[in-house]
């Protein structure tokens, strides 16, 4: 599905999550983060998954309960670790009216924790944008990319360039949650040279490793 620009609606600066390693925990704050500036310091996985070892799609854990910011259902439920597995997701293209919420068959209350690879197979800068309803994080190669963590209607991020120098599989994590009424997660991108609009990211992007 491709996607023209004047579809997405302008946002102001992004919205950065800072991690307090010592308490484990997240610290919300509000800075402005320039749109034009590259995102750098992603990592790919080390080592490499082997080609063996990959499924389809990015594997997902649930809580089920009704949250209004991501900060506060991570220190409700005590996050991924204590979740429940739930259906792989084979591509981060969700925008549903009043249905199921990702793979859960569950309308309103969903918390997800989703994780995996994805592959960025050429250097250069990615241009990725995220749409989301309600709250969303993503991370890249231990980099957070993009929040918008509270509760809110169907919104684009900015334009999210990204610098990779070393072509491979990257480690690739979502936080999400959806309070009530409808939903949205989904991710687009712009590869390097391009001269496509955007598109979502296809699913043969996407791999997890069971367990």
């Amino acid at each position: 599905m491709n996607c023209r620009n004047n579809l997405f609606s302008h946002r102001g600066p992004r919205r950065i999550v800072a991690r307090s390693l010592a308490a484990g925990a997240f610290l919300l704050l509000s800075i402005a983060v320039p749109a034009v500036a590259d995102i750098t310091g992603l990592r790919p996985a080390d080592p490499q998954p082997a080609a063996d070892q990959l499924k389809p799609g990015l594997s997902v854990k649930y809580h089920f309960g009704i949250y209004n910011t991501i900060e506060g259902m991570i220190m409700r439920t005590g996050g991924a670790e204590t979740a429940e597995p739930g259906e792989p997701i084979k591509q981060l293209n969700y925008k549903v009216n009043f249905g199921s919420v990702l793979s859960t068959g569950k309308q309103d209350g969903v918390g997800a924790f989703i994780k995996g690879y994805i592959k960025l197979d050429k250097p250069g800068t990615y241009v990725f944008k995220v749409q989301s309803n309600d709250g969303v994080q993503l991370d890249i190669g231990g980099v957070m990319i993009f929040t918008d963590p509270d509760v809110h209607p169907d919104e684009f991020s900015d334009d999210l360039p990204v610098e990779i120098t070393q072509p491979g599989w990257y480690p690739i994590e979502v936080i999400y949650f959806e309070k009530r009424n409808t939903s949205t997660l989904e991710l687009y991108w712009k590869t390097p040279g391009s001269a496509a609009d955007f598109t979502f990211v296809p699913a043969e992007a996407f791999a997890h490793t069971p367990g």
